[in-house]
């Protein structure tokens, strides 16, 4: 014959077994949201930075001094136009092409091989990138101090990619 108390003997267990499933199924629900979170912040962080690569990329190519422009700039030079921003160095102008090669088209695709290839290719282009700014003598905003994270850092986060000229004003 059973107690009619023994429910109570084992109440702290099935309690602890019960929000023991709860919180499992909590958490699994939170961890792909936190997940995916963190893997839009990670792929924002990464596309961010080859996208300045690509600017930087787009400004030099402006900037090399073709065959055709060499002859109209020597003319034009000696009447005070901007003929000093042109590149006109072949290595530099090698550079800027092959960087621009790299840049062409990422892979936006979430799988390990495409990953890595977007590492690569980050990797490479900012290797390029400092060459070309040794090259040409700019300064590198990378090298500033701006060190550690990037709230430290003074970058922009996903959650700041709207405000754009909005923020800017007010630091």
């Amino acid at each position: 014959m059973a107690d009619i108390f023994d429910p109570l003997l084992s109440l702290e267990e099935d309690y602890y077994q019960e929000g023991y499933a709860h919180g499992l199924s909590d958490g699994e629900k939170a961890g792909r949201i936190e997940g995916r979170v963190f893997g839009l912040e990670k792929g924002f962080e990464k596309f961010l930075e080859l996208g300045k690569l690509q600017g930087r990329c787009s400004v030099w190519k402006a900037r090399i001094k073709s065959s055709d422009a060499l002859a109209t700039t020597s003319a034009t030079a000696s009447h005070g136009t901007t003929g000093n921003f042109q590149i006109t160095n072949p290595r530099a102008q090698r550079q800027i092409e092959s960087l621009a090669l790299l840049l062409i088209h990422p892979p936006f695709k979430n799988d390990e091989q495409s990953v890595e290839e977007v590492e690569e290719t980050l990797k490479r282009g900012k290797g390029k990138g400092k060459v070309l700014v040794n090259m040409l003598n700019e300064k590198d905003e990378q090298s500033d101090g701006k060190a550690g994270s990037a709230v430290a850092s003074g970058e922009e986060s996903i959650e700041d990619a709207g405000r754009g000229a909005r923020g800017a004003g007010r630091k």
